[in-house]
């Protein structure tokens, strides 16, 4: 049965590169995963793979850690600490960290939680409606489950990492410079998706452009700050270098289109 679906789903998918390659048009073409302004062979090769096993095969070769939370594993990427520029002559420097490749789970969290007030359906989508308050339980129980020291990430260090780290190819969003091949946004969604369908990023991470917004501690005064845009807002909300919304005053206050990563 899956070899069937697989294999419609490969049909439709060829039928779309055809359709694409027709009205394809200089950077704009839908299906230039590479991003070299023409959909070739390389792009279709890599749209087959991505059908058959659901994962991108250019998903770049990084030190990872996985630590499993029942049957929910929890992927760790490592990014090496360097620096990044916020124009104006204002350059900030991070050091090494680690950040999830994606967005914490509606799964991951009703597997440490066990909140059966929690809705479970759509478990690979971010868990959202979470206030403050149940986002540090979380990270507590998580931490006594694993041993590990997960956090939050700090402002500048989510910034960092959506930039691709030191492996920056400059891109406007987290993973290219085509919002619809690495984010939801409201051009594309009318709600948050499953996580890691769209392309990842230089350093493996998944929608740090769109799906939801996610909360980070601002480095310089330890408030909340709210990064990468989401599936309600416009493509400047998802630009990497877009300053987000800060979150004082509503710190407690959970939301449709707000989520968050682990950092450590």
């Amino acid at each position: 049965m899956k070899m069937k679906k697989n294999y419609c789903r490969l049909l439709a998918v060829l039928a779309l590169a055809v359709l694409c390659q027709l009205g394809a048009s200089a950077q704009s073409v839908r299906g230039d995963w590479d991003y070299d302004g023409d959909m070739d062979m390389s792009d279709l090769t890599q749209l087959i793979n991505y059908v058959l096993n659901e994962r991108w095969n250019d998903v770049p070769d990084v030190e990872r850690d996985t630590f499993m939370v029942g049957k929910v594993p929890i992927v760790m990427v490592h990014v090496q600490g360097g620096s990044y520029s916020l124009g104006g002559g204002i350059t900030v420097t991070v050091n090494d960290f680690s950040i999830c490749e994606t967005e914490v789970t509606k799964d991951l969290w009703w597997t440490v939680m066990h909140d059966t007030t929690y809705p479970y359906g759509a478990t690979k989508r971010p868990v959202t409606f979470v206030d403050w308050d149940a986002c540090q339980a979380f990270i507590d129980a998580l931490n006594e489950l694993t041993g590990a020291n997960f956090r939050f990430p700090r402002s500048t260090e989510w910034q960092f990492a959506a930039r691709g780290g030191n492996r920056s190819l400059g891109y406007s969003f987290a993973g290219g410079n085509i919002l619809e091949l690495v984010g939801w946004y409201k051009g594309n969604s009318t709600e948050a998706h499953d996580v890691a369908y769209l392309k990842p990023n230089e350093l493996g991470l998944y929608d740090m452009s769109g799906n939801v917004s996610e909360w980070c501690v601002d480095a310089t005064n330890g408030s909340l700050v709210s990064l990468g845009g989401s599936w309600l807002d416009d493509a400047a909300a998802c630009l990497i270098i877009s300053p987000g919304t800060s979150l004082a005053g509503t710190l407690a206050a959970g939301a449709k289109q707000k989520g968050f990563r682990l950092a450590m």
